[in-house]
């Protein structure tokens, strides 16, 4: 199989690439011509499950996961529902689920404050157990659902034995049940002290996202990571603090990153005016965290905003009718499977392909790897590059992941008159793709067999030479063909048998070793035997000498 990795993505951050893809993981297949429902299409059922123990007081001292936990609550829509729990020695029901609006979000966020770090214990099957009580007996038939789990320590009652049994109870009957009711579970791993093993199998198993934060100050980045991929929201990008708003705009949410708790952002207009939290009206809302701020515009002026004295990265949420979809929309890939990512807009639910519009726009995604770095490729609606059919509104590149982690890839629309953005975080696992890849139900509005991706530049990517025997692809460019073809004729290396050691063969080595040292031990005795003779007879030739002398 060919295998395409990026160049110089490790050591060289934000290098403009334009190859055809290959450093991400999945294969699509399509079978139908109906859009895939997107994540967001749905409202969610979502519950926060909020660790609660002492050690908590220790690794997040300031109690940021409250503000970040408010962030994540005041992103959900109408149509969406939380609930929080908070857990320790078990979980304590603090909010049933209740929908966002002007009457309940007071209530809604003061809920985060109840959270406390005064519990002893760490009991994360009981976080689920209640968790998943909550969506059964509360939650709406045509939701999505699912869990949030955040903690920093590992399973802990008090009792080691209990502890082992909690866990496989968790990892057997109660994720089983979880996956049943296909109920995701979000997990956040705060600190490398947590059991980021389980807590990633959760996520993995149950088809969501695990991350981890390292520190306080990541979380409210972790949060929006897992709004973005509970809902895929219409985001706009933000390059140098500036993002662009057309007339199609409803409404526009910013999450604006600090450097330091001591930083005031300010939000310029197109038309340079500066608004800040003292400006807070009907139409500019206003949330202050000590590393974060949430802004809330609603009909926004066209035209080219900019936040000022922002650190850190920004986000800049959308209600709009024009929105850009994806496929595919799993969070995880495992390492040596291809996909073909593929990107379209949508204006009031319906396919964009309008020819005079879509001419001048650009599609285009951001990859960022693990280790930080990033690299940008173009998609393409040319019948290649993994695309299915040429001109049918449907743009798409072929990728394929050569690390393991945590990725993210921001898919851009973008035209003199209007940006769109989605973001989408995944895991690629370490564990290689075994047999064939399955089917995926979601699929964009356009039915075609997938073709193969074509040649890429040498000085883009470098393809893995296939072994001997392997069939080359097509796109293969022919100095890999060559290669490949020339090692294909080498006659093979003949593979040396392994030698069967029988009890037969045994028994003679046995016999062969003992009758070896029977003959050593007979030839001893003679040596010995013959020298005593001659000694004896030079005694009596001495003795003989001796009288003939006298």
């Amino acid at each position: 199989m060919n295998r395409i990795s990026f160049v110089g993505i490790r050591h060289t951050q934000r290098r403009r690439w334009w190859p055809t893809l290959a450093a991400l993981g999945v294969v699509l297949c399509v079978a139908s011509a109906t859009p895939a429902a997107e994540p967001g299409d749905r409202g969610v059922d979502a519950v926060l499950l909020m660790d609660s123990s002492g050690s908590m007081a220790k690794n997040d001292p300031h109690k940021l996961r409250v503000p970040a936990a408010k962030l994540f609550m005041s992103l959900l829509g109408e149509d969406d529902r939380i609930g929080l729990i908070s857990f320790s020695d078990n979980g304590y029901p603090v909010l049933r689920l209740t929908a966002p609006g002007p009457e309940n979000n007071p209530r809604i966020l003061a809920s985060a404050d109840k959270v406390s770090s005064k519990g002893v214990y760490t009991n994360l099957y009981a976080a689920l157990q209640k968790g998943a009580q909550m969506l059964e007996r509360q939650g709406r038939a045509g939701q999505e659902k699912m869990l949030v789990l955040m903690s920093d320590g590992k399973m802990d009652v008090g009792n080691s034995d209990d502890d082992w049994q909690l866990r496989q109870r968790l990892q057997g009957e109660l994720l089983k049940s979880l996956q049943d009711k296909h109920i995701k579970i979000y997990t956040i791993a705060f600190t490398d002290a947590s059991d980021t093993e389980l807590l990633q199998s959760l996520a993995q198993q149950s088809g969501a996202l695990f991350k981890l934060a390292k520190n306080d100050t990541d979380l409210h980045e972790v949060f929006s990571d897992i709004f973005e991929t509970a809902k895929s929201p219409d985001m706009l990008p933000i390059d140098g603090g500036e993002f662009s708003v057309d007339p199609s705009i409803e409404e526009v949410t910013i999450v604006a990153s600090k450097d330091r708790e001591d930083v005031r952002i300010y939000l310029q207009s197109p038309q340079g005016k500066k608004y800040s939290s003292e400006d807070a009206s009907d139409t500019l809302k206003w949330f202050l965290s000590d590393h974060f701020d949430m802004i809330t515009l609603r009909r926004p002026e066209t035209g080219t905003w900019k936040l000022l004295f922002t650190g850190g990265k920004n986000r800049a949420y959308i209600v709009t009718n024009m929105s850009l979809h994806h496929n595919p929309q799993q969070s995880g890939i495992e390492i040596g499977a291809h996909t073909v990512l593929e990107s379209w807009l949508e204006q009031d639910g319906k396919l964009l392909d309008k020819e005079a519009l879509l001419t001048n726009t650009r599609f285009r995604m951001k990859v960022q790897t693990p280790d930080g770095a990033s690299a940008e490729f173009e998609l393409y609606d040319d019948g290649q590059h993994g695309d299915r059919k040429m001109a049918d509104a449907v743009y798409s590149n072929t990728l394929a992941f050569d690390k393991a982690g945590a990725y993210s890839i921001d898919l851009i629309a973008e035209s003199q008159t209007f940006t769109r953005q989605k973001t989408v975080h995944f895991e690629v696992a370490a564990t290689p793709a075994s047999g064939a890849q399955e089917a995926s139900d979601e699929t964009p509005p356009a039915a075609a067999s997938a073709s193969p991706p074509p040649p890429a530049a040498p000085d883009e990517v470098v393809a893995a030479v296939p072994e001997a025997g392997e069939d080359v692809p097509p796109e293969a460019d022919s100095e890999t063909q060559a290669k490949a073809q020339a090692k294909a004729a080498q006659p093979e290396a003949p593979t040396e048998k392994k030698k069967s050691f029988k009890l037969g063969a045994a028994i003679g080595v046995f016999v062969g070793i003992n009758l070896l040292l029977v003959a050593l031990g007979f030839a001893l005795w003679w040596f010995l035997k013959k020298r005593k003779q001659k000694a004896a007879a030079a005694s009596d030739e001495t003795d003989e000498s001796e009288e003939q002398d006298a």
